[in-house]
């Protein structure tokens, strides 16, 4: 069985890889890195999210899975946002 490449993996299952600490902790990382910045629109954060996911493909395997995991914890972050906002 050949394991896939980062990119295919869906935001689902890249978040799935990560225990409730590490996304809990992720998360909070999230906010304190763009909340400082202003980033705290929704939209924002899709945005940036949507270049860590350009950006993984120009990196070692490791790392792509890493820069993925954060753009799908990003667009997970925009999304609570959205819904907190309806």
């Amino acid at each position: 069985m050949t394991q896939l490449a980062p990119e295919d993996y869906s935001d689902d299952e890249l978040l799935e890889m990560l225990n409730p600490a590490q996304l809990a902790e992720l998360d909070r990382q999230i906010g304190d890195m763009f909340g400082a910045e202003g980033v705290d629109r929704a939209e924002a954060l899709f945005a940036m999210a949507n270049v860590y996911s350009l950006r993984a493909a120009e990196r070692d395997e490791v790392s792509a899975l890493a820069m993925l995991q954060l753009a799908a914890a990003m667009r997970r972050r925009a999304e609570i946002m959205i819904a907190a906002r309806n």
